[in-house]
């Protein structure tokens, strides 16, 4: 059992509080936490966000018993204490940022449910400057590469990677659709995708053989769950192992990055791709031509007249 009595470090317990009241503080701060957590998961966040948030909150609740503090009256002083420590660890500025930024929702909330009553993270004065890099997009000769290692796979695996490269899905939402998520408007086939923070937005196919495909898979599958077989896990591997097969610095995310690309160099516009890629929503079955932009369809290969 730790002396919670001798500690002599910054913040609201230089004069040193005993062990019973650090017990029950702590034992508040988690109970505010698993609340927290539940709440998120009531509002529909992610299960990869709950996962994110679960493990910055509970690296805080570590940092704040390890420094004997009361979570309820940390102070700027120690909040900024805590950013530091966390570059010194080495996380990189965007995962700092993300740790903040899921500080200062919890809480939001925590002042929302009465616990305190005033958040003391700042996040305009806690957030890391971050270096934004281009996005990288495979160059032709490793796509030619890439297509070509990509006919050893079994057509399931095949079809999942051409759906991000011609329809710039992310890896999660392949791995996520269900058969009747894919769609024929305008005789073009579109697939229904739940992207970040649960929006939804129709992607266009644009490549004829990869529409014709899907078409046929999800009639094979009616009914069932998930249109394809594999998680997005297991998605992953198999696009490090095409990376070691063929040497091209290959990761799923990077085939989304090629289809926005390929899209500029069409001379598609901004707009356009922003809103294939995930910007537009949607809500309802019967709105989908009406809110889907003209635009945003006619990247979509015909497959019917």
């Amino acid at each position: 059992m730790r002396d919670y009595t001798v500690y002599t470090g910054f913040g609201n317990f230089e004069r040193g509080i005993g062990y019973d009241y650090i017990r029950d503080v702590m034992i508040a701060m988690w109970e505010a936490i698993e609340e927290y957590l539940h709440e998120l998961k009531a509002r529909g966040n992610s299960p990869h966000t709950l996962v994110a948030y679960q493990h910055a909150l509970a690296q805080y609740a570590e940092w704040v018993e390890e420094h004997r503090l009361d979570w309820k009256q940390v102070n700027g002083k120690e909040s900024k204490a805590y950013r530091n420590w966390l570059v010194e660890q080495g996380y990189k500025p965007s995962s700092v940022n993300l740790k903040v930024h899921a500080l200062k929702a919890f809480y939001d909330y925590a002042v929302e449910a009465g616990y305190l009553k005033g958040n003391p993270i700042i996040s305009r004065t806690l957030t890391v400057k971050v270096e934004k890099d281009l996005p990288k997009f495979l160059k032709p000769h490793e796509l030619s590469r890439f297509l070509h290692a990509l006919k050893d796979l079994n057509p399931e695996y095949q079809l999942a990677f051409r759906l991000m490269l011609y329809g710039g899905l992310r890896v999660s939402e392949v791995a996520a659709l269900a058969p009747d998520d894919v769609l024929v408007l305008g005789g073009r086939v579109v697939v229904r995708v739940q992207g970040k923070g649960r929006k939804e937005r129709l992607a266009p196919i644009t490549d004829k053989e990869t529409a014709q495909d899907l078409l046929s898979l999800a009639e094979s599958r009616e009914g069932q769950e998930r249109l394809f077989r594999y998680s997005a896990q297991v998605l992953k591997n198999q696009a490090y192992r095409l990376k070691k097969r063929t040497g091209v610095d290959l990761h799923c995310h990077r085939l989304r990055h090629t289809f926005a690309t390929t899209l500029l160099r069409r001379g598609v516009g901004l707009d356009v791709i922003q809103a294939s890629l995930g910007h537009a929503s949607i809500s309802t079955t019967r709105r989908y031509a009406e809110t889907l932009p003209e635009a945003v369809l006619r990247l979509g290969v015909k497959v019917e007249d």
